[in-house]
């Protein structure tokens, strides 16, 4: 399991991950996570001024922003990847959510974000499919969690390329392994927040190869998908990459 820290100005408690997002987060008690799905994509400066507005009116701090889902319009390189993530905690360092330094840490960003490019019908640039936040809620309210994406890929500051599970292989028994290690890493995710995949309410999966039958392998044998799996038709967001996975348990969610 991975050690998680709380967010108490957000009401929500994380997993530490890189500097561009966590592994995932979990309403506190006495609070809920609540989506706003946007109807349309909105340009990610646009969603951000649109985040600002909606959590004033409803009476919430931007640090109650929690996560969020972006759709880019091809894959990243690694220094590509690098330059887009320095301009968008940008932002959330200007709320007071993002810190560059703080008590030791190299930094700190509890927010959790899931960010994949669309095969068909994606955006000409980054921008927002969906945000989470946390609201009040009755201390008996279900618990509530959104795990972020997370791809084939070892953590480390090596390049992706050398990270990457079976790179190049998807074949059925490469992509089988990339599917098992993000299984397992969203399994190792689920315990660190307190949460298995029972808990789990929504299971998205992103890959534009044929992961169907692997499915039942890797996921219903294991139990591991009581709710099913959602597969979006999208690549994961740095060149190289083939599959990513995201969960969700008890988020409230809003249409606009």
């Amino acid at each position: 399991m991975y050690p998680t820290a709380v967010f108490k100005e957000g009401g929500y408690r994380y997993i530490p991950s890189v500097f561009q997002y966590s592994g995932g987060v979990a309403a506190e008690p006495g609070f809920q996570l609540e989506q706003v799905r946007f109807k349309s994509l909105l340009p990610i400066g646009d969603a951000f001024h649109y985040i600002e507005k909606h959590l004033n009116k409803i009476g919430r701090p931007l640090t109650a922003f929690a996560h969020c889902e972006l759709r880019s319009p091809m894959q990243f390189d690694d220094q590509g990847f690098i330059t887009f993530n320095k301009k968008y905690v940008s932002t959330l360092e200007g709320w007071g959510i993002y810190q560059a330094e703080s008590q030791g840490a190299s930094f700190i960003n509890p927010v959790a974000r899931t960010n994949v490019c669309p095969e068909y019908f994606g955006p000409t640039e980054v921008e927002m499919y969906s945000f989470t936040y946390t609201v009040p809620a009755n201390i008996d309210s279900l618990p509530s969690f959104v795990i972020s994406g997370g791809g084939d890929a070892r953590s480390g500051p090596e390049p992706y390329r050398e990270r990457i599970i079976a790179y190049g292989d998807t074949s059925d028994a490469g992509l089988k392994l990339k599917m098992e290690f993000v299984a397992n890493e969203m399994q190792q995710r689920l315990a660190s927040l307190g949460f298995h995949w029972d808990d789990v309410t929504s299971a998205q999966a992103y890959s534009v190869h044929n992961i169907g039958a692997l499915v039942e392998e890797v996921f219903a044998k294991q139990k591991r998908m009581r709710c099913g799996i959602n597969w979006y038709f999208a690549r994961p967001p740095v060149a190289g990459l083939d599959f990513e996975m995201d969960l969700r348990g008890s988020v409230k969610q809003i249409f606009i």
